[in-house]
């Protein structure tokens, strides 16, 4: 502009007439006028409006291009009133459209931006890319409004515009993927976001150095998906690359890079690390005010950080903190956004949750309710928003004595939750069902609490808590089980062909987790990307055979047809881990015992409040005794005198476990008059109780093979041979050859390949030592296999030695990535095998009915890889084991078995038979069998 003033000034001072100055103006004007449309028709097709996802909102971001601000400045100053052509009227009307949205002047930016796409469409100009943006821009404005079906329709519309105008690959296609992707989010439908967040993925990867914040953009919408699909390690990793890329385009105070570190805060907060979330916390109140200034505490942005600072200071005990933070936010967003706006609900949904729990519940009461109004009339009727606002107010109505109500709303919580397991599972690997169900669960533990402190009064609660007990207990087994039977069950040549395909991915993993890091860059591996295919195969995997869904649908919930099951002298015993809810889930569990009789309509209930006792203290007890040999006067108190009067009379009692009751033989519990419980009653472990509706199919009778192994050579001298195992496996050889073939595996013979080679036996008995190691205890590399890896699954902590077990091996020195024969057979390969149809299988070994506890879910460890694997029983040891009574205990098991006993009877005469010689538990008691 300087050059232009020093022109007009010097052609005056000449005496030069208007008419040469007004030319020379004109020519600049003209000039710079050219250059201007140059550089506006430019930014038109590389400026675009990114949606970025928020665990509690959705902002957007504009990527302005460097100079964009000035051109505009300069086609301001050089229009000089000059007439428009309809087309730079439409762009302007576009402009101020667009600056009202960014203003958060909603009823302005709509009107200007619906009158700048009429005009665009009069004047037939839908080849414009501002056309485009114009509608994309509506979509962002709907979204944020929350009208879903309308930000929809306009985010679908400009999507097809840009594909048809530039193609797939153009940025301008690109950000509305991403913005049609984040719409996905706020609407819930989280599969089909996270379909299209791998176009994304695909797409923007190749052109990350040149798209650095559009990129990272999609890495923060990316995180907030994996958050709230239950993935919370691979959320905060992402968010920790998106920071780092926004940290080199944004400076550290701009709106869009505050927003990230928001968005990282809360899930350093979400992932228990509180003390690293408060310092980003309060990191970025502190920019944001230095970057507001005087208006900080006004400001939206500013709102939002206090909202969310105010979960942290609750989750630490700081109420008063929180109350304050919150109230702030709320008086900003009604100033800003209005009382019925999602972002408001989402402050008063948080506040009013917040005097709930501190017992001011008329001050909570009017906050849900708004909040719940404005989300059921904002989102759809399933929208995990509109249902935690239902869930909040039945909490509300629980805690004011209001019942029948508090029941009303759960009615509609637990239905919509089942709906959700439904549609969301079949499309998740077995890891990211657990995460998923790790965030559900507590709902489901939360309507637990309410159901059986009221069913008494109200019956129908009863039938609830049953049929959600029954529909969910081993939901996470019943999946993979409902994979692999599918897969059996099915002709499908090419499901046949993936299905093996995901096991060769599996035994890949199994074979690069006994690998050191050096030995994996040695054979150039990629452990993170062979897990990602895994991962994929098997959602593809579930998707394809919709295992899940047929067998979720099928799966029986009414507690009715398992009575009818029953035979008199018959009782089922159903135990339910739970935490105690005092106004919210405490860490301290309950059990709940449901007896179901034969000849009494409904399930008897026993509430038993002392389960960290149990846990802990009764459970050591019980321990100690079992391997010290002592006598044990304290523990069928314990565990079971609660239940003594409800199963008095019971020839056989069905024992579906749970949390602690995993871990303790009730067979072994001593009663007062000195007699061992199994002495009195057939008890029977089961999975779930569905467990005896299960029919068994007979097995072909070409098909009777016993697969056995035994003694393997460990090759070491820290490990200790079992030759007692070879004469276990000789006698077990004898009883069996004659009724079916014989496939027996010693010494050398006893190794990972020969095991992983077995196909549906009849009965597959596996005698060595086990291992087991505690989450805690992972503080090295466990037999070759990396501590990373050790943690994340419980599977790789427990397992069976073989041949070749021996120290040299176990520390992972001279690994191919190809070899599957080291020695240490882990539950994770276990899960592999072929075990279709197979009746039986027996783990002669210490403590391979040891494993990771989870509520619901029975024991991660070998227990749970045989079942997968296909084992219709398993019997497996609870303690280390004498090498001598073991043996004897199994010839003795299959000796009456092939007199004719059925398995459970033949195990329980076993066990009868070793008590009369041994009389302590510790010899006798340590297997216990599951089956169906």
């Amino acid at each position: 502009m300087s050059f232009f003033f020093l022109t007009h000034n010097s052609i005056a001072q000449f005496g030069v007439g208007n008419m040469l100055k007004n030319k020379a103006e004109k020519l600049v004007k003209d000039k710079l006028k050219e250059k201007t449309e140059e550089k506006r028709d430019s930014y038109d097709t590389l400026s675009f409006n990114y949606a970025i996802a928020f665990l509690d909102k959705t902002e957007s971001f504009e990527n302005q291009q460097k100079g964009e601000g000035l051109i505009k400045t300069a086609d301001f100053l050089l229009s000089d009133g000059e007439p428009q052509t309809e087309l730079e009227s439409a762009r302007d009307i576009y402009d101020f459209g667009r600056l009202n949205y960014k203003m958060r002047n909603q009823f302005m930016a709509e009107t200007n931006l619906k009158l700048a796409k009429l005009k665009y469409e009069q004047l037939s100009a839908r080849n414009e890319p501002n056309y485009y943006k114009t509608l994309g821009l509506l979509g962002l404005l709907y979204s944020d409004m929350g009208r879903y079906s309308k930000a929809g329709e306009y985010t679908e519309k400009a999507l097809d515009g840009w594909e048809k105008l530039q193609g797939k690959e153009s940025i301008g296609y690109l950000a509305e993927l991403n913005n049609f992707a984040v719409l996905q989010i706020n609407l819930g439908n989280f599969i089909e976001a996270e379909r299209i967040i791998m176009q994304l993925e695909e797409k923007l990867s190749a052109e990350k150095d040149n798209e650095m914040l559009p990129y990272a953009i999609y890495l923060n919408n990316e995180a907030i998906l994996n958050q709230y699909m239950g993935r919370a390690d691979k959320a905060l990793g992402l968010m920790d690359d998106c920071t780092e890329i926004a940290k080199e385009s944004l400076t550290e105070k701009n709106s869009t890079y505050l927003q990230f570190l928001t968005n990282k805060a809360i899930l350093e907060q979400e992932n228990g690390n509180l003390e690293r979330a408060e310092m980003l916390f309060q990191n970025v109140l502190d920019l944001q005010e230095s970057r507001m200034k005087l208006n900080a505490k006004n400001d939206p942005d500013y709102a939002h950080m206090k909202s969310n600072i105010a979960a942290l200071y609750a989750e630490k005990g700081e109420y008063d903190k929180a109350k304050e933070a919150l109230l702030l936010s709320l008086e900003i967003y009604k100033e800003e956004f209005g009382e019925e706006h999602l972002t408001t609900a989402g402050t008063q949904s948080d506040l009013g949750n917040l005097y709930r729990f501190l017992g001011q519940n008329e001050k909570a009461e009017p906050l849900l309710q708004s909040a719940l109004y404005t989300r059921e009339r904002k989102l759809s009727k399933t929208h995990p928003k509109v249902v935690k606002s239902q869930e909040d107010l039945a909490l509300w109505f629980w805690s004011n004595g209001q019942m029948e109500s508090a029941a009303s709303y759960f009615t509609k919580v637990m239905k919509t939750s089942q709906e959700f397991i439904k549609d969301y599972f079949p499309a998740l690997s077995e890891a990211e069902k657990t995460k998923y169900w790790e965030q559900l669960k507590p709902r489901f533990f939360r309507f637990y609490n309410f159901a059986l402190e009221n069913y008494k009064e109200y019956p129908q609660l009863l039938d609830d808590f049953m049929r959600y007990r029954l529909s969910t207990k081993g939901i996470l087994l019943s999946a993979s089980t409902a994979l692999r039977n599918t897969i059996f069950s099915q002709n499908d040549e090419e499901l046949t062909a993936l299905y093996e395909r995901w096991l060769d991915q599996k035994q890949q993993l199994a074979n690069a987790y006994a690998l050191s890091d050096e030995e994996i860059n040695e054979q150039s591996l990629n452990v993170d990307s062979l897990e990602s295919a895994t991962n994929q195969t098997e959602k593809e995997l579930s998707v394809r055979s919709e295992a899940f869904s047929s067998a979720y649908e099928d799966k029986n919930t009414d507690y009715e047809t398992i009575l009818k099951e029953l035979k008199n002298g018959e009782v089922m015993v159903e135990i339910v881990q739970y935490p105690i809810f005092n106004k919210q889930l405490t860490t301290k569990n309950a059990y709940a015992y449901v007896i179901l009789k034969k000849g009494v309509g409904k399930p008897e209930i026993v509430i038993n409040k002392d389960g960290d006792l149990l846990e802990n203290r009764y459970y050591a007890y019980y321990n100690n005794v079992i391997n010290q040999k002592m006598k044990d006067e304290y523990s069928y108190a314990q565990f079971w005198k609660k239940l003594e009067n409800k199963v008095l009379g019971a020839s056989r009692i069905y024992i579906s476990p749970d949390g602690i009751y995993n871990q303790v033989n009730m067979n072994t519990m001593q009663q007062p008059n000195g007699k061992y419980l199994i002495e009195n009653h057939d008890i029977r472990y089961i999975g779930h109780p569905n467990d005896i509706l299960f029919k068994k199919t007979a097995q072909p009778s070409g098909n009777q093979t016993a697969f056995l192994m035994g003694d393997p050579n460990f090759n070491s001298k820290s490990i200790a041979q079992l030759p007692g195992t070879q004469k276990e496996i000789e006698s077990i050889s004898e009883y069996l050859s004659p009724s079916m073939k014989m496939q027996k595996y010693l010494n050398n013979d006893a190794t990972e390949s020969n095991l992983k080679q077995v196909k549906s036996p009849k009965y597959l008995h596996l005698a060595s030592h086990g291992y087991f190691l505690e989450d805690k205890q992972a503080n090295d590399n466990l037999f070759g296999v990396q501590l990373q890896y050790i943690r994340q699954n419980p599977l790789l902590r427990s397992g069976l030695l073989l041949t070749g077990a021996g120290a040299d091996q176990a520390s992972g020195s001279s690994q191919s990535f190809n070899q599957s024969d080291n020695g240490f057979f882990s539950a994770y390969e276990a899960i592999n095998l072929n075990l279709n149809n197979t009746e039986m299988v027996v783990l002669s070994a210490c403590e391979t009915g040891k494993g990771d506890v989870k509520a619901g879910e029975g024991v991660y460890g070998l227990q749970r890889a045989f079942i997968v694997a296909g084992a219709e029983s398993l019997v497996m040891s609870l303690w280390k084991v004498d090498d001598t009574a073991t043996q004897k205990l199994m010839s003795g098991f299959y000796r009456e078995n092939v007199k004719g006993k059925a398995i459970p009877d033949a195990f329980r005469s076993a066990q009868l038979a070793m008590l009369k010689e041994y009389q302590h538990p510790y010899y006798w008691g340590a297997f216990i069998m599951f089956s169906r």
